[in-house]
């Protein structure tokens, strides 16, 4: 039986390994024949997603001759580089001259560097988990509502408890969590398509965005009404004592996924398929679920709702290093930060001394962006 070569050699070591070679079983195992005939389908086109696609490296951008590993050592250089012109822009862009420089790098344009990539790359990788999640290639948080729930609990929490700060990204975990948990769970009971469930996660975006310009409105403080700036996005508030903390926790979390790379890599063949080639399924979601949740939280508790970016990130990833998720992840984080970077500058030079919010730029260069993976959709 041979297996889609776009599964990272773990786990082709085990569908290949002795207790679950075709041979080794009776045709009375109904199971592994499903499993069987949807490994043998990843070679006749795309799955859901379209990124567990088929071997041809003619027709698979994930198998083509760009994701050898000289390119991708290039490709890896070249991100590097990029990464160092964008840092160096963010950071001199609009500096004034004089001895003040050195202190307005280090306690302004310096945290709200990292601030952006940290957020762009929690964004990225909570995108592409979610993709990979629900198996569809337009899934992303801001789409969901996880986003906007997030925002809300954070704006509640402000409003309530606000002597209690740093009760706003427990807030926000808490909201995010519960967004994803009600869309996936009117996903299960009502057996929803893909289609379907972005239109729901739409109308609840919705929803919840109406209640938080309900909060802003009604709230007694002036710093609460300001909050309608920050809810659309910016990098402006970056401090340390905040910053490190959710670093750190997105390190922790981009660990986790890289351990776990295999698992989402079975995930592609469905939960049956992947529960029958050892996977514990139940365990594996409610992780992915809290997972993203949390990475939702660390970008919307410190910059708002920058929307786009776990939908961009992950599609260019892609095209840059294939399907498999050991390689996609940290590519993802890279991507998604450069793009949160770049996003930012742009706002805060482009009408300078004017300042955009980020989420409108991230916006600007994301529906376009949707629109066209979804004509690819349409069209395929």
């Amino acid at each position: 039986m041979r297996v889609p070569a776009c599964l990272c050699p773990r786990v082709r070591a085990g569908v290949h390994g002795a207790g679950l070679h075709v041979s080794d079983f009776p045709p009375l195992s109904a199971g592994l024949q499903a499993c069987r005939g949807r490994l043998l389908s990843a070679f006749g086109g795309p799955l859901v997603t379209g990124r567990l696609c088929c071997a041809d490296p003619e027709r698979n951008p994930c198998m083509s001759r760009f994701h050898s590993p000289s390119s991708a050592f290039l490709q890896g250089v070249l991100l590097f580089a990029l990464a160092a012109c964008l840092s160096a822009w963010a950071l001199r862009a609009g500096l004034p001259a004089g001895p003040q420089a050195a202190d307005i790098i280090w306690q302004l344009r310096l945290p709200r560097l990292l601030l952006a990539l940290v957020s762009g790359a929690a964004l990225a990788l909570a995108g592409l988990w979610l993709q990979t999640l629900f198996r569809h290639a337009l899934v992303e948080p801001g789409l969901l509502g996880v986003s906007t729930g997030a925002g809300l609990a954070a704006v509640l929490s402000l409003l309530l408890w606000q002597d209690l700060i740093w009760l706003m990204p427990l807030a926000a975990f808490a909201g995010a969590g519960l967004s994803l948990l009600l869309v996936l769970a009117l996903a299960r009971r009502y057996q929803l398509q893909p289609e379907a469930l972005l239109l729901v996660g739409i109308a609840l975006n919705a929803l919840l965005a109406a209640g938080t310009q309900l909060l802003l409105i009604l709230g007694p403080d002036i710093s609460l009404r300001a909050g309608s700036f920050w809810l659309m996005g910016s990098f402006a508030y970056a401090e340390w004592r905040w910053l490190l903390p959710g670093m750190a926790l997105v390190l922790v979390l981009m660990a986790w996924g890289l351990r776990r790379a295999s698992s989402f890599d079975l995930w592609l063949l469905g939960e049956r398929e992947a529960g029958l080639l050892g996977l514990p399924v139940p365990r594996f979601r409610r992780q992915v679920i809290w997972g993203s949740a949390l990475l939702v939280a660390v970008a919307v508790a410190q910059a708002g709702s920058v929307a786009f970016i776990g939908l961009m990130a992950p599609h260019i990833a892609a095209r840059l290093t294939g399907c498999q998720h050991a390689r996609l992840m940290p590519v993802a984080m890279l991507v998604g930060g450069l793009l949160a970077v770049f996003a930012d500058t742009l706002a805060r030079t482009l009408l300078a001394p004017l300042e955009l919010p980020v989420g409108v730029m991230t916006a600007l260069l994301g529906a376009p962006f949707f629109l066209f993976v979804l004509h690819r959709r349409w069209r395929a």
